[in-house]
């Protein structure tokens, strides 16, 4: 029944297929060292780039690129899973591979070199958070539905158990496990009482207070995969304690994991908070 209940949420929620109409570069891994595509500014004065990581859909995440390219930044849709040449499910990618994403993108024509932003939603906001927390050039994170820790990976067969989502210098990163102690009804509540039975010390936690960036973070209260809200707030605590207002957490009432994906809507009053977030408001 887990099994079933799993596969059918992950299906329904994450599943998204999509185009953007605009000049793009296709990256393959045999020759650039990572997969993608890139679209460029239309404006030739330098811009911050924006580094853009899709969650356990896999792929390139070309949906949620579309509302930063069309604000005019410099974009690259990043994949690092189920994309040819790469690993084909979501377990053990290493850090190292970001690292040459984040080194091309900064190199290209009017792309300001020290500074990068970071959009992700679901396990690329996980990730987003992630590499913020370990490079100081990434200036600015709008991550949707977002983790605090890091988690184990997610495999088709459920019934095996995956390592961890991400590894560095050949070592895994310490995770939280899905460990449910009683009936579980839903991935919300698979993910909850993981955390509630977490045995790791807290060394799963993604160090935020290592973060340079400024944080946004947008949950949706109806969040049917993780608790993102409660996550988000975890974060926002963390980074606020440290500095003021580094953090900041947007949470929506009756809103899903992806927020219904309403901030990718141009028409909708989501979309304009999402944009102005990026730019920074």
């Amino acid at each position: 029944m887990l099994n079933k209940i799993i596969k059918a949420t992950l299906v329904s929620t994450l599943l998204i297929s999509s185009s953007i109409n605009a000049s793009t570069t296709g990256l393959k891994i045999e020759e650039d060292g990572f997969v993608g595509k890139y679209y460029p500014s239309a404006s030739n004065e330098q811009r911050i780039a924006v580094l853009v990581l899709g969650g356990s859909e896999g792929g390139v995440p070309e949906r949620l690129a579309e509302p930063v390219v069309d604000a005019g930044y410099p974009t690259l849709a990043l994949a690092y899973f189920n994309a040819e040449g790469l690993p084909r499910e979501l377990e053990k990618i290493p850090l190292e591979y970001f690292t040459q994403a984040k080194s091309w993108l900064k190199r290209q024509s009017n792309v300001k070199p020290d500074e990068l932003i970071i959009v992700g939603w679901s396990k690329g906001a996980e990730l987003a958070l992630l590499l913020a927390s370990k490079d100081d050039q990434i200036t600015r994170v709008v991550a949707i539905a977002p983790s605090s820790v890091v988690w184990a990976g997610i495999l088709k067969d459920w019934t095996k158990v995956p390592a961890s989502s991400w590894m560095e210098k050949g070592q895994e990163l310490t995770h939280v496990p899905f460990k449910p102690s009683g009936p579980v009804n839903g991935l919300r509540d698979l993910y909850t009482q993981s955390l509630a039975n977490r045995v790791d010390s807290n060394n799963a936690d993604i160090s935020v207070n290592d973060i340079s960036a400024h944080v946004v973070l947008m949950t949706g209260e109806n969040d049917e995969i993780w608790p993102s809200p409660q996550m988000a707030n975890d974060i926002c605590e963390k980074m606020n304690a440290k500095r003021d207002n580094q953090c900041e957490h947007l949470n929506y009432e009756g809103l899903d994991h992806l927020l219904n994906y309403k901030f990718l809507n141009k028409d909708a009053a989501m979309n304009h908070t999402f944009i102005n977030k990026l730019k920074g408001g």
